[in-house]
């Protein structure tokens, strides 16, 4: 599965490959976005995942919130 930046969400293989803003991530790192975004406000922190998952979601997060942004943010400037 991959992540569009373009079209902000998922993509499947044969779109992934056709979409160029695509980044190719791993079903824990899909999981956990979904938990993110459909999670009530008092859940959002309450779960664990993997480093490799954690490494993953900081390479999304901080490249989505470039291009919506229009300039370039630190991780840590943003949390």
């Amino acid at each position: 599965m991959y992540f569009s930046f373009k079209d902000s969400g998922f993509k499947c293989g044969a779109c992934g490959k056709i979409d160029k803003s695509v980044i190719e991530i791993s079903k824990p790192t899909i999981e956990a976005i979904k938990y993110i975004v459909l999670a009530p406000a008092k859940k959002i922190f309450s779960f664990n995942v993997q480093e490799n998952t954690i490494r993953e979601l900081e390479i999304i997060s901080k490249i989505y919130l470039n291009q919506k942004l229009e300039k370039e943010y630190k991780l840590e400037d943003i949390f």
